[in-house]
């Protein structure tokens, strides 16, 4: 059975009202719809809040998903305009903010290598006090395609664009982003600018 099958088969199931389906969909996909909620509040408070919404809107519809591509794609671009209409309503101010080690903590799947697991989440708080400071149009692209793992024309298709828009806003996306941490850690000396490096290099 492909993705796309598998797919189907559990929101079918989800229709259907079995708990263990919806269970299963929302352990699946928790963390990049809470990813995606905290790029638009960067409050854990209202991320989680904001999460919670976005589920029931796609239990809400689930009726609309019809298999045509995968699932992770529909709810990225319901999640996306969710978030778009609550950033909205809030005019979000854009600064830098300090980000908590237990707000990136549902973001990120702890592992046997507390080193690894420390640089992960160093890097997923410098990423987002950085993603708060690029255009909403660069930055949503680089969170489905950097965070959520989306393929460029999944991305294409969420958000309506052709992929060379998408890979020609990912590469602004990444170079920002790259900028604005180099920029916020560069006083720090030497060191300091080894862990930015760390920070930034897979979006570089």
């Amino acid at each position: 059975m492909s993705g796309n099958e598998n797919d189907r088969d559990m929101v079918d199931r989800c229709r259907q009202g079995n708990d263990e389906a919806w269970r299963e969909l929302v352990d699946r996909f928790s963390q990049r719809v809470y990813s995606v909620a905290y790029h638009f509040t960067l409050k854990r408070e209202d991320a989680e809040e904001l999460s919670q919404e976005i589920f029931l809107k796609i239990f809400e519809n689930l009726h609309r998903y019809d298999g045509g591509f995968p699932l992770i794609a529909w709810i990225a671009s319901l999640s996306r305009n969710l978030c778009i209409d609550r950033y909205r309503r809030s005019k979000r101010e854009k600064s830098f903010r300090f980000v908590s080690d237990d707000a990136v903590a549902p973001m990120l799947t702890s592992s046997d290598d507390p080193a690894a697991d420390a640089i992960r989440r160093e890097r997923t708080k410098m990423l987002f006090a950085a993603l708060s400071e690029i255009p909403e149009d660069l930055a949503e692209i680089l969170v489905l395609r950097d965070l959520d793992g989306l393929a460029y024309e999944e991305i294409g298709r969420a958000l309506e664009l052709p992929d060379g828009t998408v890979k020609s806003r990912l590469f602004r996306a990444r170079a920002e982003v790259a900028k604005k941490i180099r920029e916020r850690h560069e006083s720090r000396g030497p060191g300091a600018f080894a862990s930015v490096a760390i920070a930034a290099g897979a979006f570089v």
